[in-house]
């Protein structure tokens, strides 16, 4: 991997972002500040009690029924709120714009990936189904680089912030049944990620039970081994050894619970380790694997075919889209585990909402009763 962009002079860094055409230059992300909140919750808060002070000194049986002095206060007090008003918009406006920290950090990374040949093209939605992503694919990909038949870049779910990736992902030759292989050198997975069933671990020996776990679906360990050959271990614990590994059809995905940080050259190197060291490796079985249980899978209905279209003039031979057998598309999922930090996230999302309606509701109410107390004044005898 090219990561002289990553150590380059800040100038450097800004005229070559210059250079790119504007609709090749990245987006990066506003500054997240809770401040901009509280302050329009506070905003809302004085613009109710300021309603309810003016209804307050409203009286109907007095003359006059609003004092002067009621009136000047309540002039003041949205002055003083159209003020707060125009200082909110420029409070948003500043939290709109990047860090200039985090805008070096993006363009980085950006120029690093096409020095490398690679797109950066985050996702709202993953391009693929697997563990980390589930059926539905509800996770966003950024920052994600994107080269033929490879991606690779951080994941977030969208449904919880609880879920968070460092991906790789393939696409295979073929499809191979699914197997996930567990790292020790990749940290623990979360409480709530749906594992395998333990009766489908598979022990290897050696030094590749040392470092990882396989689970394979029942009665495709055979299958498992032809894809695991020692080759492929060895490349595995090798380059790829700071991963966890899923394949699931088509796809070969190596992921890690953390996300990575691409302004670091050392995240860069992993990758290009893993591409390079582990990947060939597992392509080369995949483009070899066929599973029989299928129809017109085995070898020797292949081999009747080829005979036949070679006998018979005018006729040519092509191998159907090879699949996989029913029972290797999943492995059989174990207990599902309460995952505490998605409630807790529910419940702070629950409160969020009940104190942001709670904060609007207050100062439209406010604002409705002193109007009511106002025209019922006004309009009274």
């Amino acid at each position: 991997m090219d990561v002289r962009w990553l150590s380059a002079p800040e100038g450097e860094v800004e005229a070559a972002i210059s250079d790119l055409d504007k609709e090749s230059r990245p987006q990066v992300a506003p500054k997240q500040h809770a401040l901009v909140m509280v302050n329009i919750a506070l905003l809302l808060v004085y613009f109710g009690v300021v309603w309810l002070v003016f209804a307050d000194r409203i009286d109907a049986a007095a003359r006059p029924r609003i004092e002067l002095t009621a009136w000047r206060d309540l002039g003041v007090a949205l002055v003083v709120f159209a003020l707060w008003c125009y200082a909110t918009s420029r409070l948003n406006a500043w939290a709109g714009q990047p860090r200039r920290s985090t805008r070096l950090r993006v363009w980085r990374q950006h120029l690093t990936a096409l020095a490398n040949d690679l797109a950066p093209e985050p996702v709202r939605r993953a391009t693929f189904a697997s563990l980390i992503t589930g059926e539905h694919r509800t996770a966003a990909c950024s920052p994600r680089f994107v080269a033929d038949d490879t991606e690779f870049g951080n994941l977030k779910s969208r449904r919880t912030n609880t879920l968070e990736w460092h991906y790789l992902a393939v696409t295979l030759p073929a499809p191979l049944p699914h197997l996930f292989v567990e790292a020790s050198g990749a940290g623990s997975l979360p409480r709530g990620f749906p594992r395998a069933h333990g009766d489908q671990r598979l022990s290897l020996g050696g030094p590749f039970d040392r470092r990882f776990a396989l689970y394979v679906p029942p009665g495709y360990e055979r299958d498992a081994l032809f894809v695991l050959t020692p080759v492929v271990m060895a490349a595995l614990v090798d380059h790829a050894a700071g991963y966890h590994l899923e394949v699931t059809g088509d796809t070969l995905v190596f992921f890690t619970a953390e996300l990575a940080d691409f302004a670091e050259p050392d995240v860069w190197r992993a990758v290009g380790s893993v591409l390079s060291g582990a990947v060939p490796a597992l392509v080369t079985r995949a483009d070899r694997y066929r599973d029989e249980r299928v129809p017109g899978q085995q070898a020797e209905e292949r081999l009747a075919a080829i005979r036949l279209a070679m006998t018979t003039p005018g006729s040519t031979w092509a191998e159907a889209d090879r699949r996989i057998g029913e029972k290797g598309r999943r492995l059989q999922p174990g207990r599902r585990r309460v995952r505490w930090s998605r409630v807790r996230e529910a419940v702070g999302n629950v409160v969020l909402l009940w104190v942001s309606l709670a904060v609007g509701g207050f100062a439209l109410v406010a604002f409705v009763y002193a109007m009511y107390t106002l025209v019922t004044a006004l309009t009274s005898g």
